[in-house]
């Protein structure tokens, strides 16, 4: 066993040890005590009436604590769980039931209606995660990990990741994203996406959370709209996937570029569905994180995209360049549509992205008006991609391009003026990807702007209505 998981697993035994003393089975049936509370912090009944909460007072089943602006309160439930809520927060106990065992008959459902929280969650969850949710009004949220930020606003929901992996899924959608990732919910009906914004919530002060898959669920904590979507890729043979690198080459300096490997590649993936490593069939093309680390990842259980940063190995059209070894390396991988639609025509919508890195180190890029559309019918440039990618300076380019499909994959280019005008030299775009799941139900792009002696790079994932 990994020296830093044994301590992470006694730290949690002696944790909850600890929480088990100070709730004992007998006579214990409330689901938490408030163990701190500054401000207006006040329990709202199923019946309406309302009292204010202070240091070890008892929450029940169906009570909403409530916490007025600049108030802030933190619960300890009867599993070992905790919550911090911000002010202007308003968190129900929906149903709770734990009598110091998990067998399948203890229950941690929650809905946060207003405002925003952490929370460290205790022995619920652990052993069966259908035993766990939070409800909010944008998506639903089940967990089996010790920890996750959300906060809810006016304009959405926000949740952010510090180890392992998440998932929000609604009607309109699902997305996992792991570590150091966020994601943000703009309604019931709108499908999550990453983001780079935090949740503002309460200082940590217990410990420093870790996380793990979580799921919708509907009323009773069975799943609904995953059942049969799988929330995590799995290693296998029968991949197909795109890249977009930087390196740098002892004659050139910088360099890089965009790569399309065709299908079958094999993807090793870890229990987050974070790429580790990758190799065709005749392993031209190979790649392994090795001592790299993965800064971004996300995936819908069709497609996955993410970043590996730091030291990592790879052999290919990318690594022939960057003879020096690459710096940074945006992936998209997938399962590649096995019988690909002869007609009719479809646009795709932006599923999520990596955020546009440069090999200046240009900061604050993003990726805006991303749009891919496809006429199946056609021969030749049956894709069309539009994107812009611009940072917080000068630089901004507006990316048009034209993609060939050969069997489940695209190739082509584009122009990339910058600021509307063309570059000096001329701007162009690569573009390499390729189309995912059933009936082409996904689209993942690798992409490079080429701008004299600096490019830019980044992978996209777009899906089909």
């Amino acid at each position: 066993m990994n020296p830093k998981n044994r301590f992470k697993l006694t730290r949690q035994a002696m944790f909850l040890a600890t929480i088990s003393a100070a709730f004992p089975v007998t006579g214990y049936c409330a689901a938490g005590r408030v163990d701190f509370a500054f401000g207006n912090v006040e329990s709202v009944t199923s019946t309406g009436s309302r009292h204010p909460l202070s240091k070890g007072a008892e929450i029940n089943t169906g009570e909403t604590i409530s916490t007025a602006a600049g108030a802030r309160a933190q619960v300890r439930f009867a599993d070992g769980g905790f919550i911090s809520l911000q002010p202007n927060t308003q968190f129900r106990v929906d149903e709770f039931n734990y009598k110091n065992k998990t067998d399948g008959e203890e229950k941690g459902f929650f809905s946060l209606l207003k405002g925003g929280f952490r929370a460290i969650t205790g022995a619920i969850g652990h052993v069966n995660k259908n035993t766990y949710r939070v409800k909010t009004p944008a998506a639903t949220l089940g967990i089996r990990g010790t920890g996750y930020n959300m906060a809810l606003r006016d304009d959405g929901l926000f949740v952010n990741v510090g180890e392992g992996a998440i998932s929000l899924s609604n009607k309109a959608g699902l997305l996992v994203v792991t570590a150091g990732g966020a994601a943000f919910v703009a309604n019931a009906n709108t499908a999550p996406v990453p983001t780079n914004e935090q949740p503002q919530t309460p200082p940590a002060g217990l410990q420093d959370p870790t996380f793990s898959v979580a799921d919708n669920r509907d009323n009773s904590g069975n799943l609904t709209v995953l059942q049969g979507i799988p929330i995590n890729l799995v290693s296998g043979t029968n991949y197909e996937m795109s890249y977009a690198y930087t390196g740098s080459s002892p004659a050139a300096g910088a360099v890089g570029g965009s790569v399309g490997i065709p299908a079958p590649v094999s993807a090793t993936f870890n229990s987050t569905s974070q790429l580790l490593q990758y190799s065709n069939s005749g392993a031209t093309e190979t790649g392994t994180i090795g001592t790299g680390a993965v800064s971004f990842s996300a995936t819908d259980g069709i497609i996955g995209w993410g970043r590996w940063t730091g030291t990592f190995t790879s052999t290919g059209q990318g690594a022939t360049a960057a003879t020096a070894g690459m710096t940074t390396f945006d992936y998209i991988v997938g399962i590649p549509t096995a019988v690909m639609p002869t007609t009719g025509t479809a646009n795709y919508s932006l599923l999520g992205f990596t955020t546009p890195t440069d090999s200046l180190a240009t900061p604050g890029y993003t990726l805006t008006g991303a749009s891919l559309s496809v006429n199946f019918a056609a021969t030749s440039n049956q894709v069309g991609v539009s994107f812009t990618v611009t940072n917080n300076t000068t630089r901004t380019y507006a990316v048009t391009g034209g993609a060939t499909i050969s069997g489940s994959s695209f190739t082509g280019t584009g122009t990339a003026p910058m600021n509307g005008q063309a570059c000096t030299y001329g701007c162009t775009a690569s573009i390499n990807g390729f189309f995912a799941g059933a009936n082409a139900a996904r689209a993942g792009l690798a992409y490079t702007i080429t701008d004299i002696s600096n490019h830019v790079q980044g992978v996209a994932a777009f899906a089909r209505p």
